[in-house]
């Protein structure tokens, strides 16, 4: 269980239950982390100390009706590490501190927001907290005032004073960060690392600078008053350095995923990155790149995200890293023995592979049809579109996919749709008349049983996934029968009660009582669960 120290505050009346709840949590963290709940600590100097009194800068009547500060744009999509991933954190840190006088580049011509994530890994920060974030800019000298609590009248009044703001917002379902430059009478002026927001998700191929998000959709994505996180950033700390001060190097790892180890060569000044290939017009030779460790740590990176690539990217070259980068080279038509600045450029903006299907390759029917005791050819027809239906949702993973495929096997002892046992007798002595399942009209209850891979069953609970696929549910319910509408009924339910989170958690209990209400089929469902997490790479 997590516990808010927010709502703790927030909550705490004085009461006994309360009293308890705290004094099992000081023991609790007096068993694991004793040094915390030392007077001189940290954690006691920031929870004691007085709350963050916001910016002020006159009466909300003395703002100007708009504002718009001329800070650089960088996108996170030309990032080194994890382009398409979290690097929005790190990047609005560096458009502020662009915005103050840091050079954008450092002397290795190494993008700032990429050095900031080097940082983050040498100083042992953590990027997605936001405290850290904090402590980043105070490493190279500037100001940034975190507070979890704000309002949006102070943010304004913030930038007025002509400096930016960093918030947190729900604008993905793992959380997104944007730099606040400005606000006119449309709403905040934004600058997005990823790209445009939209309520279907992100345009990347449009640009992130200087967006206008409406003040509701920023309340909504980001938090109303006293539910918002915002950075105050600020120059820096008369006489700090633009250079940090040095950290302990990173260990570069085993290479074991990578299937061989790397001889750095010192001979010529290598190249760093992907971009240097790419700026400088350069070409690499495969034994070449194998001497250079950081730069085979990107290429990993960027191969595991188009999904040709497993276990960590530790830099070291082998024959898996190898054989990943020929069959790129292939797909994009390019040299299979170099890496060629047309290469690089591909490698560094892809976000799929020509002829490449990760969904396809994650499990086979062949195996499918084993671990689920199924005949080959139900695994042939259904398993590509509830491959598909997962990845619609943006849900296709692991530990979705076992749960997903689990399920399955254990909803119809098999896999294909199927409807409930019974006759019209039955259906309509168990539904007819029910209205918490919608059933209004005479012979719902016989009409609207349960259908499909997991069983939807009322004529409400038919509607509504009809309106969400878009497709007649309601009007003809054997329609979650059909091999591709009923893998995506079932990634909704996933979506909406979302399971996907609960299998990623390796809950598996929580799992089946998601889909279930119970642990019903338990000792059918643990088993398939062990077999999946063997056979799916």
């Amino acid at each position: 269980m997590t516990v808010s120290l927010v709502n703790v505050a927030k909550y705490f009346q004085g009461l006994s239950h309360q009293e308890r709840a705290l004094k099992r949590l000081q023991e609790q963290i007096l068993k694991v982390r004793p040094e915390l709940l030392a007077d001189n600590s940290d954690f006691i100097r920031i929870w004691r100390k007085q709350a963050i009194s916001p910016p002020s800068n006159g009466s909300a009547s003395s703002l100007q009706s708009s504002i718009k500060l001329n800070v650089p744009f960088l996108s996170q999509l030309d990032n080194v590490n994890n382009p398409y991933g979290t690097t929005a954190n790190v990047t609005s840190v560096a458009m502020c501190m662009a915005y103050f006088g840091q050079p954008m580049k450092n002397a290795k011509g190494q993008q700032l927001e990429d050095e900031l994530f080097e940082a983050c890994t040498n100083y042992k920060l953590d990027r997605h907290s936001p405290t850290d974030l904090q402590q980043l800019a105070k490493v190279y000298g500037y100001q940034d005032t975190f507070q979890f609590d704000a309002k949006w009248e102070d943010v304004k009044k913030w930038l007025s004073l002509g400096k930016p703001c960093i918030t947190h917002g729900w604008f993905t379902r793992t959380g997104h960060v944007v730099t606040i430059i400005g606000y006119n009478e449309k709403g905040w002026i934004v600058n997005d690392p990823f790209g445009e927001w939209y309520s279907t998700g992100y345009d990347n191929k449009a640009s992130g600078a200087g967006l206008i998000y409406s003040y509701d959709l920023m309340r909504q994505l980001c938090g109303a008053d006293g539910d918002l996180w915002i950075h105050y950033f600020d120059g820096k700390v008369a006489g700090a350095s633009t250079v940090p001060p040095a950290a302990p190097p990173v260990a570069t790892g085993s290479g074991s995923s990578a299937g061989g180890s790397a001889n750095v060569s010192s001979s010529s000044a290598p190249p760093k990155s992907l971009q240097d290939i790419y700026q400088n017009g350069q070409t690499v030779a495969l034994t070449e790149v194998a001497k250079y460790p950081e730069l085979v740590a990107q290429i990993q990176i960027r191969l595991k995200m188009l999904g040709l690539l497993q276990g960590t990217a530790d830099g070291a070259y082998g024959p898996i890293t190898q054989a990943a980068i020929v069959r790129v080279a292939k797909a994009f038509k390019q040299p299979e023995d170099r890496i060629t600045p047309e290469f690089a450029k591909q490698l560094i903006q892809a976000q799929s592979v020509p002829g490449f299907n990760p969904q396809r390759e994650m499990i086979s029917p062949e195996v499918t049809a084993k671990i689920l005791n199924c005949p080959l050819a139900d695994a042939q027809k259904y398993l590509p579109g509830m491959l598909n239906a997962l990845n619609e949702k943006k849900i296709l993973n692991k530990p979705t996919l076992i749960a997903a495929l689990a399920t399955i096997g254990v909803e119809t002892a098999g896999f294909r749709p199927i409807k409930e046992w019974g006759g019209d007798a039955y259906f309509t002595e168990m539904y007819e008349g029910r209205s918490d399942l919608g059933n209004t009209q005479p012979g719902d209850g016989a009409r609207y049983h349960g259908r499909g891979f997991i069983q939807i069953t009322g004529r409400a609970n038919y509607r509504d996934y009809g309106r969400k696929l878009g497709v007649p549910l309601e009007q003809n319910p054997d329609l979650a029968l059909d091999a591709e509408i009923g893998a995506r009924i079932l990634a909704q339910y996933f979506w909406d009660r979302e399971i996907d989170m609960i299998a990623k958690e390796g809950d598996w209990k929580g799992v089946r009582r998601a889909v279930n209400g119970g642990l019903n089929g338990w000792d059918e469902f643990w088993p398939l669960v062990q077999k999946l997490q063997s056979a799916i790479a």
